[in-house]
């Protein structure tokens, strides 16, 4: 549905030499706030009035390691839990196609009033079209 391309930095490596747990969920975070600033929305604001999505669940599988200098693919799909459930399926790739993590993110969205909102539209029609 959608993905980005990173290269791994030094700060990306942790004392183990290889990719760190923090960056892999930075690198999740970030695809997520790109794939929104494509559609015109930003997490502060997914809705045009000001909603925006809280974390609810997260859950990482590491099933191989990332290095120094490796190439990442961050690709992502949502799946459609409930009217108000959304979650966020990632896979990252190194650039031999080798599966490095799978991890899913739950989300919620909030209005300015911190009350629990539908998911909006657009991301609903995302799901069914698996755009």
């Amino acid at each position: 549905m959608y993905q980005q391309v990173y290269n791994l930095t030094i700060r990306d490596i942790n004392y183990a030499n290889h990719m760190d747990h923090l960056s892999i969920l930075n690198y999740l975070h970030e695809t997520r706030v790109r794939f929104f600033r494509s559609l015109g929305y930003s997490e502060l604001d997914v809705d045009g009035y000001g909603s925006g999505l809280v974390v609810a669940e997260l859950n990482c599988l590491y099933k191989n390691e990332g290095f120094y200098g490796d190439q990442i693919t961050v690709k992502m799909e949502l799946e459609l839990l409930s009217i108000t459930k959304l979650i966020f399926k990632y896979e990252i790739f190194n650039q031999q196609d080798k599966v490095l993590i799978v991890s899913k993110i739950r989300v919620a969205f909030l209005n300015k009033e911190h009350k629990i909102i539908p998911i909006p539209n657009y991301l609903q029609e995302l799901c069914k079209t698996g755009r």
